[in-house]
């Protein structure tokens, strides 16, 4: 892996989590009447959603890309909801918690995706054309 996907997988990585943490906590504020930007503020809950973005990584760094999808789904919604649950000791119910994680999944997911697969376009682009902008 060079330098620069390294970086890309990183800057994915955290705005995945980010972005996921975010979305999640607006919902919990909306729909569950939990404070707002509570889980934004957790250095805990941060930490868990980078782990769990971090995982989809490894995954997709190891696995064809519809496992890497699944496994990154379900460890999106497991992993958080299981240290939410027990850890965090949160009121919410199971299937607030489910529901909420859910919703974390799949924004991380895309949000990770979105950010990777932008970043190595801009890098095949930057080599079609050259670095000095012309064309080969």
């Amino acid at each position: 892996m060079s330098p620069r996907q390294f970086v890309i997988e990183i800057i994915a990585v955290v705005a995945g989590a980010i972005i996921g943490t975010l979305v999640v906590d607006i919902l919990g504020f909306v729909f569950a009447e939990n404070a707002a930007f509570t889980m934004l503020a957790s250095l805990g809950r941060l930490l868990v959603a980078l782990v769990t973005v971090g995982l989809f990584a490894f995954y997709y760094r190891s696995m064809p890309p519809t496992p890497a999808a699944l496994a990154s789904f379900f460890t999106g919604v497991g992993l958080p909801a299981v240290i939410e649950k027990f850890g965090f000791d949160t009121v919410f119910s199971w299937g607030t918690i489910l529901f909420l994680y859910a919703v974390f999944a799949v924004v991380a997911l895309f949000t990770y995706r979105f950010v990777h697969a932008n970043g190595t376009v801009r890098k095949v682009a930057a080599d079609v054309a050259g670095r000095d902008g012309s064309a080969r």
